[in-house]
């Protein structure tokens, strides 16, 4: 792979009439060496080949999902990009066409032959250091009803909360669905001026406009809502085994697949709760409170915890009160985006207390962890899991 790098490096360095004599003789080499080479360079000096490949790809209007997209969401900032970046665009896009060609031209070196069989050699991952896992940062997917799906970054969100708009309304309003992956996190302002904060690995699905009746959304993860009260359409929130009705709140929602209970914290203001599986039913919850249900049995429990801790990831901070260290590596696991396994399966019940930055190296953050807990981390070489050790 290396050589074909060094060759297209080459093909680019001539057709900009800057290659030295030296380099023009390996290239000289390369050509030579093949026709196949030797036509496919010719190809790319040649005007009708050329006029011909742009008269197609103007055929093709790549413009028009992304104007269709614009209408779902818009943000304050919009990013002004200059004719010189898009030529650097251009020729950047060449290169890689180049690279790519060359990669089919070149010979298949990962395979063997014994007889008449061949055996492929899978390439390993290379391997990782402590250093090499990064914090996360503001990013997400939106995509709409016919599947078209954009990507967004720290442009249209960020930690101190900027900001992600959704259009005003349209006659046929669409359902988005905005997702954010694992070392992500994201904030959008709803067209109702809801404004909701998703943590990694989750998602909200929500219309382009509410309607007139009430305004209702659904999420998986952990996503923290402060709600715009409005008595004539109530807000309601659903996961997989809840429903929240809201009165004008703040409040957090955690349901992950992957963990045994769903937890509701209020933050201020008031909410009830509605299991799916019994709607008839609510639950009222007053702040400070928190209704944990229990994926096995579908029983709801209540306790008084502190929503400062529970909320504690949307202010930049691991704070950790009485929790297991499952819990933790889960929640790590996300934000720094691996993936981990105890080898002594009664490390993941030990308990422990203390507070983290969420934005620190990795390093600091194992640190903290080793220090109070007498374990140890450390990458396996084979698939680049963090494991987990006794001291």
């Amino acid at each position: 792979m290396d050589y074909d790098r060094h060759i297209t490096r080459l093909i680019y360095l001539r057709m900009i009439g800057t290659i030295s004599p030296s380099d023009n003789q390996r290239l000289e080499e390369w050509l030579d060496a093949d026709q196949a080479h030797r036509r496919f360079f010719e190809s790319l000096s040649d005007y009708d080949t050329l006029s011909e490949e742009m008269l197609m790809r103007s055929a093709v209007d790549y413009r028009r999902p992304a104007l269709d997209m614009t209408r779902i969401i818009r943000s304050r900032r919009r990013a002004c990009i200059s004719r010189r970046i898009i030529r650097a665009a251009a020729i950047l896009a060449a290169i890689i066409a180049i690279g790519t060609t060359l990669l089919f031209l070149s010979p298949v070196r990962l395979s063997t032959s014994i007889g008449d069989s061949r055996q492929h050699i899978a390439e390993t991952p290379p391997a990782k250091s402590l250093d090499d896992f990064v914090a996360g940062s503001p990013k997400a997917t939106v995509t709409n009803s016919t599947g078209q799906t954009i990507s967004l970054s720290a442009n249209e969100s960020g930690r101190d909360g900027a900001d992600c708009f959704i259009t005003p309304p349209s006659p046929t309003p669409e359902e988005l669905c905005l997702e954010v992956p694992r070392g992500g996190e994201f904030k959008i302002i709803l067209e109702d001026s809801t404004e909701v904060w998703l943590n990694s690995e989750s998602t909200i699905r929500y219309p382009e406009a509410f309607g007139s009746g009430e305004r209702r959304v659904a999420v998986t993860g952990e996503v923290y809502f402060q709600v715009k009260k409005d008595p004539s359409r109530p807000f309601y929130v659903e996961t997989d085994r809840q429903v929240v009705r809201v009165y004008g709140t703040s409040f957090n929602i955690r349901a992950y697949h992957d963990e045994p209970a769903t937890y509701t914290t209020l933050e201020t203001g008031s909410i009830s709760l509605s299991q799916s599986s019994a709607p008839s039913g609510e639950l009222f919850l007053s702040q400070g409170h928190q209704a944990i249900l229990d994926h096995t049995s579908d029983r709801i429990n209540m306790s008084v915890v502190d929503p400062g801790v529970v909320t504690s990831w949307r202010h930049g901070r691991f704070i950790f009160e009485n929790q297991t260290l499952e819990r933790i590596m889960r929640d790590l696991s996300r934000w720094y985006d691996f993936h981990y396994e105890f080898t002594d399966q009664s490390l993941s019940s030990r308990i422990f207390m203390g507070s983290i930055p969420r934005y620190s190296d990795f390093r600091t953050v194992i640190q903290v962890l080793e220090n109070c807990g007498h374990i140890r981390f450390t990458v396996s070489p084979s698939d680049n899991k963090i494991l987990i050790s006794e001291e």
